[in-house]
């Protein structure tokens, strides 16, 4: 290995207990602590959720604030970022769960009617390339906000205005798109996400991620049947089923008008945000690739940011190294060089979760030792 070895810091997030941004800047003081003879490179990943906008900013996007609106409507400004003709919109910062007003669950209120917004001003600002991302949602109306606040129109059974919630999806009688469509012309709209869900059904927004969010079960029924309601009246509009595509059930539904007029495209959020970071050709200049996530397990090989690096990686022949909070049995490491999980470097005798700064600088002297 050269002298100095290039090493790549390539992680998620630790859900709950670290960014990404975080994982990386103690794994480096870890590594330089080791041996100041190294070049550290930080790339911090996301996957369209959490974070996201943060990994672009590090890797060289700026930003701008926009008027938008949080998860229960209530007006606030937000973050984009921007570079070139692209904008980077990251759902969990203007209307996730992180945003509700004391963190208090309001599953059939929440809305992304701030999202719709933030759109709205990115393209008033001249931006054509927009980039959703769409992970952490504290709602479930169908990407209605955003549609409403787009310009659509959308009434009830009386002709009045439903507020754009999910309490109000059952409630939808007629629907007009032809000015949020208006408002899209030209754009180039991509929803980044790491979910493959359904609309509807057993594995739709209602019934696999309703809870999350703090429905009950009777209204987890609730807001799949005005989900169904819902498709149905876009189907009316458009002529297109929206219900069965794959990913349209990521974040209550929100791409679903989008992809209803066919101004959107669903794709995987962590192959797009490696695309938008540009940790492809840093992994080609890299000599160690280090990458990693709160929990490695089976759903890791499904599409997860850990195990879209290590894939890029192994192409490239590249070495990795993979730390995580913990690795299940179940887990799959197959191209995987080295593993170092801080449950096991913490011991009987600290708290993994608690200690984690501290046992990501010890990790990553450990990896400098095993460089050498």
């Amino acid at each position: 290995m050269p002298l100095p070895p290039t090493v790549l810091l390539a992680p998620d997030k630790f859900k709950g207990c670290l960014s990404a941004i975080e994982v990386c800047t103690e794994l480096r003081i870890g590594l330089l602590q080791g041996s100041s003879c190294v070049d550290v490179v930080l790339r911090p990943m996301g996957d369209g959720g959490e974070g996201t906008l943060d990994a672009a900013l590090a890797a060289g996007f700026e930003t701008v604030t926009v008027a938008a609106a949080g998860p229960l409507g209530q007006p606030r400004s937000a973050r984009i970022g921007i570079r070139g003709s692209t904008a980077l919109i990251e759902l969990a910062e203007i209307c996730g769960l992180t945003q509700l007003p004391d963190r208090g669950l309001r599953p059939m209120e929440a809305t992304t009617y701030g999202v719709g917004l933030a759109i709205r001003a990115a393209i008033d600002r001249g931006f054509r390339d927009l980039v959703v991302g769409v992970g952490g949602s504290a709602s479930t109306d169908g990407g209605m906000g955003a549609a409403i606040a787009l310009g659509a129109r959308i009434l009830d059974h009386e002709g009045q205005a439903v507020r754009p919630c999910g309490d109000e999806l059952n409630d939808v009688a007629a629907v007009d798109l032809d000015p949020m469509s208006a408002v899209l012309d030209g754009i180039s709209l991509t929803v980044a996400t790491d979910v493959s869900s359904p609309l509807t059904g057993e594995f739709g927004a209602a019934h696999v991620f309703a809870a999350q969010k703090g429905a009950t079960a009777e209204q987890t029924r609730e807001l799949e049947t005005g989900l169904r309601n819902w498709a149905r009246r876009l189907q009316d509009e458009t002529g297109l089923a929206v219900s069965a595509l794959s990913g349209v059930g990521a974040a209550g539904g929100f791409a679903a008008p989008f992809l209803a007029i066919g101004s959107a495209r669903i794709a995987s959020g962590a192959q797009l945000i490696m695309d938008l970071t540009g940790v492809r050709p840093a992994i080609t200049a890299a000599d160690v690739v280090i990458t990693g996530e709160g929990s490695w397990d089976a759903q890791t090989a499904a599409g997860k940011v850990a195990q879209a690096v290590l894939e890029a990686a192994r192409g490239r022949g590249k070495p990795v190294i993979a730390i995580a909070g913990r690795f299940t049995a179940d887990a799959d490491l197959t191209g995987v060089l080295t593993r170092y999980s801080l449950t096991d470097v913490a011991g009987p005798g600290r708290d993994p979760i608690r200690n984690a700064r501290t046992l990501l600088r010890e990790i990553g002297t450990q990896i400098v030792r095993q460089l050498s």
